[in-house]
């Protein structure tokens, strides 16, 4: 490691700023493509939604929370989830970067590998698509909830989002990892990581305690949308934790990481 001692925290911030702007700027050649694309994920996501809803109707509050609550709860899901996969595409394509010989070639590059795979793609479509319906969704439950649009507010959701998103980041840095030894990571990633996500499109109050305690303290991503929501709407303490959670689990996956790096044999490609 000691090729990138020369690299400052500051470069790798700027470089990653002009990787993305590069990103942008070839996804903006095509406006319309970039634009019907992020529509499709957006209409896609709106029918989940809608059969939430739909499903739900039938009850008037669940364990204590309404509609509005419920897809304010909702909202947090999609607008973490739009900038996590804005800024760990590559985490989650990782396999895919291994099978086609790409990640060999991060690893003659002067700059850190993983820093390589986060900062050279970015599903701008996703971003656009999930971050537009959490938009949506945050604004009408937010209104319809009666809560106080002030700048406190306003941080205390960019504190918790920041929590949210570094915890899914830290599940697929988790993910990518394992594809050292097995090769094939896929499939694990979506059990940890998109199955499990379906969980929390609920209160997790409503699960048996084994599940609280598996979203809570081992795929922590109760504190996504659950403990968020809580605080706003129950006052509960717990969301002060999200981004310390977030950073714990990012530092274990990155360790994770660098074991596996140990491990890593090139495909042959």
């Amino acid at each position: 490691m000691e090729r990138f001692s020369k690299h400052s925290a500051a470069d790798y911030v700027s470089l990653y700023f002009k990787f993305v702007k590069m990103i942008m700027m070839s996804r903006m050649m095509y406006k319309w493509d970039t634009f019907l694309l992020s529509f499709s994920v957006l209409v896609r996501e709106s029918v989940t939604v809608i059969t939430l809803v739909l499903m739900l109707n039938k009850f008037s509050v669940i364990d204590g929370w309404n509609m509005s609550s419920l897809l304010f709860l909702y909202s947090f899901v999609f607008l973490s989830y739009s900038l996590s996969i804005l800024m760990f595409t590559g985490l989650r394509d990782f396999e895919e970067a291994v099978h086609q010989g790409v990640f060999d070639g991060y690893l003659t590059k002067p700059l850190s590998p993983l820093f390589h795979v986060i900062s050279k793609k970015s599903d701008v479509m996703a971003t656009f698509g999930h971050g537009g319906l959490g938009i949506i969704l945050f604004v009408y439950s937010f209104n319809k909830i009666g809560l106080d649009w002030s700048l406190k507010s306003i941080l205390v959701v960019l504190w918790m989002l920041a929590g949210g998103i570094l915890v899914q980041g830290a599940i697929l840095l988790f993910c990518a990892a394992i594809t050292f030894w097995t090769t094939k990571s896929n499939e694990i990633q979506n059990i940890l990581f998109y199955q499990t996500r379906g969980f929390i499109a609920y209160p997790i109050s409503i699960y048996p305690k084994v599940i609280k305690v598996i979203l809570t303290m081992v795929i922590p991503l109760a504190f996504v949308n659950y403990y968020p929501a809580s605080y706003m709407i129950k006052h509960e303490t717990v969301w002060l934790l999200s981004p310390v959670v977030g950073l714990v689990a990012f530092a274990l996956s990155y360790a994770v990481w660098r074991r596996g790096m140990l491990h890593y044999k090139s495909t042959g490609h």
